[in-house]
């Protein structure tokens, strides 16, 4: 399958908020809490005051750009972005039963003392070397037995980072909710989709997503991140949700009413398999990080798991 891995592994050391978390192109107003916890992570809570202190830092070394000496909230939720992530990536790695080791961290340690990346705090660095060391240890991930997919996979396809869709998409949730209906009963989900959905290519298609792979010829599966590009957040986010086998809805998307079918296991073994072996630690991490109970204070927005980053609440 084509390149679908969400990290890059970089010779130079990310040491920006930017850099350390990935670009977020958000502007909103927050209400302010009194939360102590900026984030938690699947019960790992991330304080506000450490938090606040990176973005002191981070000012302080001119990397983050003030507006009359204030951090704008974009910037704040791109470095929590970073600081979650570098949460949830290292206890990926643990649960992989691949924990970091200290001759990982000290790499990337290495890597910043080239760098003369400048005066950081314990703290800080702690979290820069967590999160390049867990990029790098993802990456180098080996593909688990094909029965483990297969356990994931039934537990909720996204898990595997691979999602293999099909849709009914309606203006009404009323229609959707019929469509719902007809699947209780029996009826076959393509030919639902040939009759009742709006999009133009399900008279062929039947409703069937596709992907492609490095050869060129279609695949009923995508990757996690391909849908995060390329559709609809909402939609993603109930494909996400969606359980093999069983219809899910009605989701509600800028495009209408939703509802979707990810095909049972016996139907894409061999597409599921070829896409998640191609990147496996990506893939995996990536399934994972969608699934995972992110909370977010919402002084910052919330926890998108459809697009990977903090969302204006």
């Amino acid at each position: 399958m084509r390149s679908t891995a969400p990290f890059i592994i970089r010779r130079r050391v990310a040491t920006t908020a930017f850099a350390l978390a990935g670009v977020l192109a958000l502007s909103s107003c927050a209400t302010f809490t009194r939360n102590s916890d900026a984030a938690v992570v699947n019960g790992n809570e991330i304080p506000r005051d450490r938090l606040e202190a990176f973005i002191d830092e981070f000012a302080a070394n001119q990397q983050l750009p003030l507006a009359d000496g204030i951090v704008q909230l974009d910037d704040a939720r791109n470095l929590l972005a970073g600081m979650i992530k570098a949460d949830a990536y290292t206890s990926f790695l643990k649960e992989q039963g691949k924990p970091l080791t200290d001759a990982q961290r000290d790499a990337v340690r290495e890597g910043l003392a080239a760098q003369n990346a400048g005066d950081l705090s314990k703290e800080l660095e702690a979290v820069i070397v967590e999160v390049n060391a867990a990029t790098e240890a993802i990456s180098d991930l080996e593909a688990p037995a094909d029965g483990k997919i297969e356990k994931l996979y039934a537990q909720r396809p996204s898990l595997t980072g691979a999602m293999c869709a099909s849709h009914v998409v309606v203006k009404k949730k009323e229609t959707a909710e019929k469509v719902l209906s007809l699947l209780a009963k029996g009826a076959k989900f393509a030919d639902l989709a040939k009759k009742y959905s709006t999009e133009p290519a399900a008279k062929t298609s039947g409703g069937a997503l596709q992907g492609a792979s490095e050869d060129g010829k279609t695949s009923p599966c995508m990757s996690i991140l391909e849908y995060q590009q390329n559709f609809d957040p909402a939609f993603t986010r109930g494909a996400i949700a969606a359980r093999a086998g069983v219809p899910y809805g009605p989701v509600q998307s800028s495009f209408g009413w939703h509802v979707i079918l990810l095909a049972p296991w016996g139907d894409v073994k061999d597409d599921v398999l070829s896409l998640v072996k191609a990147e496996p630690g990506p893939n995996l991490a990536t399934g994972w990080l969608a699934n995972a109970a992110i909370s977010v204070d919402p002084a910052y927005g919330r926890w998108d798991a459809a697009t990977g980053t903090i969302a204006a609440s």
